[in-house]
Order: C-alpha cells, then structure tokens, then sequence
C-alpha cells in the first residue's frame, strides 16, 4: 500500500474543487449569478456532471462553500500578525506583516462581486456578519491605558472598515496591500477633539 496515496487523492479532492469555485466566480462576475447553470460551470471547467455532482449537491451547495470557506480564511488572516500578542500598538504594526490586506487582494475577484448587481444571495449580508464577528472580539484602549466603553464604537470603526475595503474594491485594487493597509492604520491612530466644514 502507497502511504502517500490518500494524501495525493485528498490533494486532486481540493484542485477539482478549486477550479470549479475558480470557474464559477468568473461566470458569475460576466452573466450574474442567476444565469449561471450546472452545465456553465462544468463546460468552462471542462470536467463533466458526474465529477461536480461527486462533490456538489447542486451550484447553491457550492455557493455555500465557497463563501464559508473564503470567508473563514478572512477571519484567520486578521488574527495571524496578532497571535502572541496581548496588547497591540498601531505604531508598532508593520502594514506588510498584514494577512488581512493580503487576503483580500489574493482573493479580489472573489471580493469584487460585493461590487455588482446580480450577486451571491446574502454575499455583502456574510460579509458583513464575518467583520462584525472580527471587531466584536476587539477591545479598544485609550491613551491611558483603559477599555474604551462607548455604545457603537466598534460598530463604528467596524462600518468605517468596510467602507474603506468597499471602495478600495470598487477601485479595482489601485492601492497595494501594504499602502491600504497604512492608510487604515493612520486613520485608526489620528485622534481628532474637534471638527470644521470645508
């Protein structure tokens, strides 16, 4: 018995299943996600039926997936720089150690159908869920060292975030991930006692 072998056909399991998802984010981003079929999406993957139905009940079970398992990696990414760390300086955050940012960008054309119209069902509503999930685990210290307690402040920066994200998106990813990164970084540092209208 080959002891590689289960592994090599766990291996084949997951490319078979990436070209699929791959595949089906591509139609979805040309004829919506509405008008996209089975038969779409085994012809321009160019496997037959019987291979998508071995690992897919119907193109609302790989949705799921899809969008579970991208989004799971999102919520690692964002905790990976911080691992070891108890409290966590802005200014001591290098915005190239930032997974999140990079995340974002290996998977833009998955990120970019938060951008049109005929979507995944409950896409941006996921997304949404996923950040909320990431800034309700976060706990924001003040210059003198205590837990800043005001109602919406983390739903606050949590919208602020997405707002960035979503026109960064909508931008076509113009920034780099490092330089959106910093520009995040230095509006969650500025603190500002007042305000003008221009």
């Amino acid at each position: 018995m080959n002891p590689g072998k289960p592994h090599d056909t766990n291996r084949s399991i997951r490319r078979t299943k990436r070209i699929f998802k791959l595949h089906f984010i591509s139609l979805i981003r040309e004829k919506g996600y509405k008008n996209v079929t089975v038969t779409d999406i085994v012809e321009r993957a160019d496997y037959n039926r019987s291979t998508f139905y071995l690992y897919f009940k119907d193109k609302e079970d790989l949705t799921e997936e899809l969008v579970s398992e991208i989004l799971e990696e999102l919520h690692y990414s964002f905790h990976v720089p911080f691992e070891d760390i108890e409290d966590i300086k802005y200014n001591r955050i290098l915005p190239s150690s930032n997974t999140f940012f990079q995340h974002l960008y290996n998977y833009k054309n998955f990120y970019s159908l938060l951008t049109i119209e005929d979507t995944i069902p409950g896409l941006q509503q996921s997304f949404l869920g996923k950040m909320k999930e990431i800034f309700d685990a976060i706990s924001y210290i003040d210059n003198e060292n205590e837990e800043i307690q005001i109602k919406h402040f983390n739903t606050y920066k949590m919208y602020g975030s997405y707002g960035v994200l979503l026109e960064w998106i909508k931008g076509g990813y113009r920034q780099s991930p490092d330089e959106i990164a910093e520009n995040l970084l230095e509006i969650f540092k500025t603190n500002t006692s007042s305000f003008r209208f221009k």
